[in-house]
């Protein structure tokens, strides 16, 4: 599976349900809109989208026909769903005020597991053995926990 559409797939459900989630908590339920709550997911989303830039930056070294093993991608095999994950979709779950929300990173780290495989299969067809002792070493998403 190519690798732009392996993330649309995990990340547009996730994001399709904090949207849908931000308009029912707000509009239909008239959730109290929390003003710190939306600084800090602010903050929290900047970092996040820090994350996925200096992942990009490190990309770009390799482009596409080395294996990238520095920066981000030596905590994590997969720094920019990490920095979705963990970074833009919780920031954006505060800055839209919205609790049902947090259902969609929960949809796209389930999607993400049951998909990855796939990805991963097609990185050991292409760099190999390399590959295969990155992945020995590295965490596939959450940096120092290898599952």
């Amino acid at each position: 599976m190519e690798n732009k559409r392996f993330v649309r797939h995990v990340l547009k459900p996730g994001y399709a349900i904090i949207l849908a989630g931000s308009i029912l908590d707000n509009i239909f339920y008239n959730t109290n809109w929390f003003l710190l709550g939306s600084l800090i997911g602010f903050v929290w989303l900047c970092l996040g989208l820090a994350g996925i830039f200096l992942s990009l930056k490190e990309l770009k070294k390799g482009e596409g026909f080395m294996l990238v093993q520095s920066g981000p991608f030596a905590l994590t095999r997969n720094p920019m769903l990490a920095a979705n994950f963990f970074g833009i979709m919780p920031g954006l779950c505060l800055l839209l005020n919205t609790n049902l929300g947090i259902l969609g990173i929960g949809v796209s780290i389930f999607l993400f597991y049951r998909h990855i495989q796939w990805e991963e299969a097609d990185l050991k067809d292409q760099f190999g053995d390399a590959y295969l002792a990155y992945q020995d070493r590295v965490a596939r998403l959450v940096p120092y926990v290898f599952f």
